[in-house]
């Protein structure tokens, strides 16, 4: 009795896949056709059997998105799946950080197989890198097993992990000599040794020729050893000897990446359950999925898809149009969109549209979502201004400003021309529209609140284009940063911000709670006012906690930080930041961890603590962390004074230019300020006088009306002789102010240097290095102490000069040696 369909593993096989289940990482790499899926789920259902808890994931398309949607479902159901549905994929050092604190805290404690298979379908650099860092990171109880036709890891990683991972390929999975003559005894076929020698050589090994060869010689008595082409073989072997009814149902199987035999047979439009259940019986190139679903195998699939695209354009649409309403009956709404599109069936797709409230939207939608409704007959069109509403909101996100604006005239005709609509369906469309629309408005405040007004008089209830949860700063650390768009505006910015944000709040359940006050406290530190904004920024704090707006408490934090450097009183939160040790749990937005990160380099810059600087702030050729686009001008003068504080005068303005662009779009003006009052700083540092005179003018006369002061004062130490220059001049008014608010600052850093790091910075030292700083310390001149140490003053101002970097101690400050007693007597 003929078994062809019945699989076969070796002995060798089994001893090798045993190897699995103390490996952390298993890459199983080979070309198709080679068993290696089969091979993987046969070890797996036998982890299965002992109780062992299995995860599966496949790989469908190229996008990252996609991808991370399949991690979030390999682990729904448990705590670590709930985490990760608030996490994107992680792009970044710091979001790798965060959802690796996951997995550590939230893994179950069991043995885990985490399977995933068709990676060579991903294109996503990030995907492959969390899937690194995953194994890297070697989780006693988790078992990652990637299957793929081509390279996982490069070999520099691959020599990383070391024995973390485990490795099969294709001459593992080969069937060998011996292996062939036993597997086609098992099938139930008698074959010569002549017989398989030829096919053994013909075949190399490879599973699949081989299991093709065996339903050929039991069908015709021969071997097809000198075909081509594999998918001609497939095409030879299992499509075209099947009757009419049958080939349609197999066409059919290779169109969607799952199926169902109901699927299918709906598809198809007759009953042919009995059809259905042959084909499956029959074929081990359709592969059964612990979902319960069916797959085909890749080369199948590629040859029925081929054999598709045959059949008139009007049949295929048809089935297209069925496999879409398929999806759409069974409430997979994302999956019957393109099914639908394909099928010109524009009423169920726009039907699925709506059902899509909170859509995530897959990445091969972007492309679709103009044509979608450009193709759409207009009657259809206005039946559905939910639909449209939807995607206008979805083309915003995707930065399609102009489609968007099209789409809008649109919506507005489909709301007038659908006469089903209540006055108050109407309104609430229209208020939902409004909602989007102040997004174009960014960042006048009350551009973008002439519209939230508008949106909350037409809205019977919340918006749905708004959300709480959402990050209202965009990752930025400064409100006005984002916000003062001119020179002469600040008093109306902040006027205009406590003016719009009660309105916004009624209409958006408190987003951005705080924002309102933290823009007066950052108003009062820019003009160098520290005593007067207690008040303001604790109020901020006050309403930030209780709405739960983190991001705004971190502004809070960012404030609190340059404010307590004028005091002379080191920032705990500074320090919890960079080591992120801080409120915000680790199942919260991974972007806020930028932020922190801004937050802690931009203070430890102001220090003079370059080694606590992140370094993804500085690294111009590293991946950036995300921040939203708005929020990249803030992003960009932080990075810009750490590269001060390293002293890369040069990198600062080589990137100068790009930065500055990147201010334009929304008119930053604060972010504006600080890079030109960077750029002088690093022409200072250069010893370009007459560039940093130029800039330092340019920047003089940007803070001078409104007195934005504190970014020439936290530059202090390398524009102290050019500011006392034009403390005489045409801005002797705004430089005066920054020379007082800046020796302030430095006063403040002092106490903090010899307070704080005293200790540590005296371990640094040499002995000779001790014993001249503790003589300098108590007002030794240079030559006496050359005198008493038979050194040359020369060498003890070299000396010095080591000295006060070691501790901290600002070689353009004039009371050095000052600071260098409180050094001893704090120490």
């Amino acid at each position: 009795m003929k078994r062809l369909n019945n699989l076969y593993y070796s002995k060798r096989i089994k001893e090798l896949l045993a190897e699995l289940q103390t490996a952390g990482t298993t890459l199983v790499v080979a070309p198709m056709g080679y068993g290696k899926t089969l091979a993987v789920q046969y070890f797996l259902q036998e982890q299965e059997r002992c109780g062992k808890r299995v995860l599966r994931q496949s790989i469908y398309g190229a996008g990252a998105e996609a991808f991370w949607q399949g991690v979030c479902h390999s682990w729904q159901n448990t705590e670590l799946g709930a985490a990760l549905l608030q996490q994107s994929l992680p792009a970044d050092a710091n979001a790798k950080t965060l959802v690796l604190e996951l997995f550590r805290q939230l893994l179950p404690q069991e043995p885990v197989y985490w399977f995933i298979d068709d990676l060579h379908l991903l294109e996503s650099s990030e995907a492959i890198d969390f899937l690194f860092a995953l194994s890297k990171a070697g989780f006693a109880d988790l078992h990652l097993l990637l299957v793929s036709r081509g390279q996982i890891f490069d070999g520099s990683r691959l020599l990383e992990l070391g024995r973390k991972v485990f490795c099969l390929d294709k001459h593992d999975l080969a069937l060998q000599r011996d292996e062939l003559a036993e597997y086609s005894s098992r099938c139930g076929l008698q074959l010569t040794a002549q017989q398989l020698d030829a096919l053994h050589e013909a075949c190399e090994g490879w599973f699949s020729v081989t299991y093709l060869n065996f339903l050929n010689y039991d069908r015709y008595q021969r071997f097809c050893l000198d075909t081509g082409s594999v998918y001609e073989m497939i095409a030879n072997v299992l499509l075209r000897p099947l009757p009419s009814e049958q080939q349609r149902l197999l066409l059919l199987m290779g169109q969607p990446e799952e199926f169902t035999p109901e699927q299918v047979a709906y598809a198809y439009g007759t009953s042919c359950r009995e059809s259905v259940g042959r084909l499956l019986e029959c074929n081990a190139f359709i592969i059964r999925l612990a979902n319960g679903r069916l797959r085909c195998h890749h080369m199948l699939k590629q040859a029925t898809r081929h054999a598709f695209g045959l059949l008139p354009e009007a049949e295929q649409q048809m089935y297209f149009r069925r496999l879409g309403q398929w999806y759409a009956q069974q409430k997979e709404y994302e999956e019957a969109l393109d099914w639908l599109y394909r099928g010109r069936d524009f009423d169920g797709l726009l039907a699925a549209v709506q059902q899509l409230r909170d859509w995530s939207m897959y990445p091969q939608h972007r492309q679709h979502l103009f044509d979608w409704l450009c193709e759409c007959p207009p009657e259809i069109l206005w039946q559905y201004p939910q639909a449209v509403l939807i995607i206008m909101r979805r083309m915003f996100s995707l930065n399609m400003v102009p489609e968007m604006l099209q789409v809008k005239e649109w919506y507005v005709t489909a709301l007038e021309r659908n006469t089903a609509l209540s006055q108050r369906e109407r309104d609430n469309y229209y208020g939902e529209l409004e909602v989007i629309l102040s997004f174009l408005a960014f960042n006048s405040i009350t551009g973008m609140s002439e519209h939230h007004r508008r949106a909350y008089k037409l809205l019977s209830g919340a918006p749905q284009t708004l959300s709480k949860q959402g990050i209202w700063t965009f990752g930025a650390p400064s409100v006005l940063g984002l916000y003062l768009r001119t020179g002469c505006s600040l008093r109306q910015t902040v006027e205009d911000m406590q003016e719009c944000m009660p309105p916004y709040y009624l209409l958006s359940g408190w987003h951005g709670a705080g924002a309102a006050e933290l823009t007066e406290a950052e108003a009062l530190l820019l003009q160098g006012r520290i005593d007067e904004m207690d008040m303001t920024l604790q109020k901020a704090y006050y309403q930030a906690e209780k709405h739960g707006q983190e991001c705004i408490t971190i502004c809070c934090d960012f404030l609190e930080m340059q404010r307590d450097l004028f005091r002379g009183v080191y920032s705990s939160k500074a320090e919890a930041y960079s080591r992120h040790q801080w409120q915000l749990q680790p199942w919260k937005q991974s972007m806020l961890l930028n932020s922190a990160d801004m937050c802690a380099g931009f203070y430890y810059a102001l220090l003079g603590k370059p080694e606590y600087i992140p370094s993804w702030l500085t690294d111009g050729n590293g991946q950036q962390p995300s921040v939203l686009y708005p929020a990249r001008p803030c992003r960009n003068y932080i990075s810009a004074q750490c590269l001060l504080a390293q002293g890369q005068y040069t990198e600062l303005l080589v990137r100068w230019s790009d930065w500055e662009q990147e201010c334009r779009p929304y008119s930053n003006f604060l972010c504006l300020l600080y890079l030109q009052v960077q750029r002088a700083a690093a022409f200072a540092g250069r010893g370009d006088v007459t560039s940093c005179r130029a800039s330092l003018k340019q920047a003089l006369a940007m803070a001078e009306a409104d007195k934005l002061v504190l970014p020439l004062a936290q530059n202090i130490a390398l524009l102290r002789p050019y500011l006392e220059q034009e403390a005489q001049g045409e801005y002797s008014a705004a430089a005066a102010a920054a020379l007082h608010l800046g020796q302030q600052m430095e006063a403040g850093r002092g106490q903090i240097m010899s307070a704080r790091f005293a200790e540590a910075g005296l371990q640094e030292l040499t002995e000779q290095e001790l014993q001249i700083a503790q003589l300098a310390a108590a007002r030794h001149t240079n030559r006496e102490i050359a005198q008493r140490l038979s050194l040359s003053e020369g060498t003890i101002k070299q000396y010095l000069n080591k000295i006060f970097a070691k501790l901290q101690i600002d070689a353009a400050a004039k009371n050095k040696r000052h600071q260098l007693e409180r050094f001893f007597s704090n120490s």
